[in-house]
């Protein structure tokens, strides 16, 4: 059993941690310098591949074939330039890359980016603002395609430090889960995943007083402690101060410290999927990852879908509750007009309803429209699997993480902060107040 599960999760390690119809962009070669860069800089970036549109990526496995499968269909019967997807490492690489090549002079036509990473590509001024490509009567969206993105998916483009403009465009989005071992809680007599944090300790403690392993197995993120604190009903930034020292950030952290004191959960290898091997091996009751891990989690758990579930993480008042949208948005870059607009034009076709529901249903990522709802593979997806609708059902209570420059650099100091609190090297109060701290440092830096 281990030895598949650890093939499984080593094939899934390089994927996963939001009326256009595929014939619309068909007259992108044609120049067009209305939209785009800013005008109150010049264009002083190049393409690196003058001919070809290249996406910069991070697919990998089925995913990045099904990538490649759109792009080609975009490409059909189109003239001039033409896509090309091409991986480029995880996302921080990418975002190394990105940050090389602006120093270099010559950017992809887009690449995949969280908003900190975008953050910084708008203080370079290599970002192209996508509110004119948007609202182009030509080749823009309408207003009925506007008001079906989710307005959270939407909305975690708009940069409000930057003047409110949208930045990037929803890609690929998913939100923070709890998934579930039947098995483990049926075996310490529990009948369903808790609501509450409280709940959720209580059964942490119960699972250890009748298996004698422990509950959770956390794999360290930032997004992951964003997303807690969000359900605890806290926020982690107020413009450029970060709000860590908070009841709600503190109250995180000290539930991550009695989880750790009391030996009811451990801290992964970094980089692994051990919480997932773990999981399969009924060694753990929890554990807390992107709604994308679904389908690896799936595969991991060998199709026995009775044996596991994924739910809303716990919240403090479950009537009001709150989760981190996460998962990468698309930036375009300042090249050229020509470039530009080829690459909005396949980003309106990405985000079509069409291709939003294929990607959803392939990739195990949400889809960014509403009307996904009412497409009849969607609905036969859901009706297969009790759980297979928990994300989509999340999306109106998910919340963006900050897009403000140096949050990048936060992140790193959130990980920190939660491997001192699991190694006992900090308590939780303490790990806050020192994160407080040193946010606040980074983000007055510029």
């Amino acid at each position: 059993m281990k030895r598949v599960v650890l093939t499984i999760c080593a094939a899934w390690l390089a994927t996963v941690p939001m009326g256009c119809g595929p014939g619309s962009p068909g007259e992108s070669a044609k120049p067009n310098p209305e939209p785009g860069g800013s005008a109150s800089q010049a264009r002083t970036y190049q393409p690196i591949e003058p001919n070809a549109v290249v996406l910069w990526d991070r697919q990998t496995t089925e995913t990045a074939d099904l990538l490649r499968e759109l792009v080609t269909e975009f490409n059909t019967g189109r003239p001039g330039l033409q896509v090309t997807a091409q991986y480029s490492g995880g996302y921080t690489e990418i975002f190394q890359k990105v940050r090389a090549s602006i120093q270099a002079g010559k950017l992809p036509a887009m690449a995949v980016a969280y908003q900190s990473m975008t953050s910084e590509y708008i203080e370079a001024g290599a970002v192209v603002p996508l509110d004119d490509f948007v609202s182009h009567p030509e080749f823009g969206l309408t207003a009925e395609d506007r008001d079906d993105f989710f307005p959270s998916v939407l909305e975690t483009n708009r940069f409000a430090e930057y003047g409110g403009k949208l930045y990037s465009f929803p890609f690929c989005k998913s939100v923070l889960m709890m998934y579930f071992n039947k098995r483990v809680l049926a075996e310490a007599g529990i009948e369903e995943p808790p609501a509450t944090w409280d709940a959720f300790l209580e059964q942490c403690r119960q699972i250890k007083a009748k298996t004698g392993n422990h509950a959770v197995a956390f794999n360290v993120d930032a997004s992951t402690v964003d997303g807690f604190i969000f359900s605890m009903g806290g926020d982690v930034a107020a413009g450029r101060e970060s709000l860590f020292a908070s009841p709600e950030a503190i109250r995180v952290f000290e539930l991550i410290e009695t989880l750790a004191k009391e030996k009811l959960a451990y801290q992964i290898t970094p980089n692994s999927y051990d919480d997932k091997v773990a999981f399969a091996e009924n060694k753990v009751a929890f554990f807390f990852r992107s709604s994308s891990h679904r389908t690896s989690t799936t595969e991991v758990m060998q199709g026995n879908l009775d044996d596991w579930g994924m739910a809303m993480i716990p919240q403090v008042d479950p009537a009001n509750p709150r989760t981190v949208l996460y998962g990468p948005n698309i930036s375009v870059f300042e090249t050229t007009p020509e470039q530009e607009r080829a690459a909005w034009e396949f980003v309106k076709f990405f985000t079509s309803r069409e291709s939003t529901v294929r990607w959803a249903l392939a990739s195990g990522y949400v889809p960014t429209r509403k009307s996904a709802a009412g497409d009849p593979r969607m609905q036969a997806f859901w009706a297969e699997w009790e759980y297979n609708r928990a994300a989509f059902d999340c999306l109106d209570h998910a919340r963006s993480e900050p897009m403000i420059a140096g949050w990048q650099r936060v992140r790193k100091l959130i990980e920190d902060a939660e491997t001192a609190v699991l190694t006992g090297l900090k308590t939780g109060p303490q790990a806050a107040r020192d994160l407080k701290r040193d946010a606040d440092a980074q983000l007055r830096r510029r």
